[in-house]
């Protein structure tokens, strides 16, 4: 599997997650309540696949492509600003989720809102770069620059720290799948 498609596959995976969290905050909005465990879940998920793991891929093709003389454009640095923006957002509905947790203070309607927000990015972008981003590397990044995109990308894979974190995704899809099973 090429690194462009290993993106395309963790968009699908993205796409997933994030159907899950809609699916969620849909039942809040519907003055239900949500799974908190899944919620938790699925919010621990997101603050760790996105940025530390599939950004960072997608940033190696950034320079990958500025590196092939596909200049730095707008569009680019563009991508590279959403990444950041997806951070802050994921951040904020988090810490608001956490403070209701812990307080029983109902921010719902600006936590539904900031979740709803997020989500509404990350897939806008996601659909960018499937429509942009991905067939524009493919046109002008070589099969040997790609490869060499992958190498580096599976180089940072084998650090300990990134070990650390496969093993917390690990861990977090576990939970998320046992509790998906729980509700069936």
């Amino acid at each position: 599997m090429t690194i462009l498609e290993t993106i395309k596959k963790e968009h699908d995976l993205l796409n997933g997650r994030l159907s899950l969290l809609q699916r969620e905050i849909a039942t809040w909005s519907g003055h239900s309540e949500p799974d908190y465990d899944l919620l938790h879940a699925l919010i621990e998920f997101f603050s760790v696949f996105p940025d530390e793991i599939h950004h960072k891929k997608e940033d190696h093709i950034y320079t990958a492509l500025i590196k092939a003389n596909v200049l730095e454009t707008e569009y680019l640095k563009r991508l590279k600003s959403e990444h950041e923006e997806m951070g802050s957002l994921k951040e904020t509905f988090s810490k608001n989720l956490k403070n209701l947790a812990a307080h029983h203070v109902s921010p719902k309607w600006s936590l539904i809102v900031d979740v709803t927000t997020y989500i509404d990015v990350q897939e806008l972008h996601m659909a960018d770069e499937e429509s942009q981003f991905l067939p524009l590397a493919k046109k002008e990044l070589s099969n040997t620059q790609l490869l060499g995109v992958a190498e580096k990308i599976q180089n940072e894979l084998i650090t300990d720290s990134a070990k650390q974190i496969f093993e917390t995704l690990n861990r977090i899809d576990k939970t998320i799948d046992e509790l998906l099973r729980k509700k069936k």
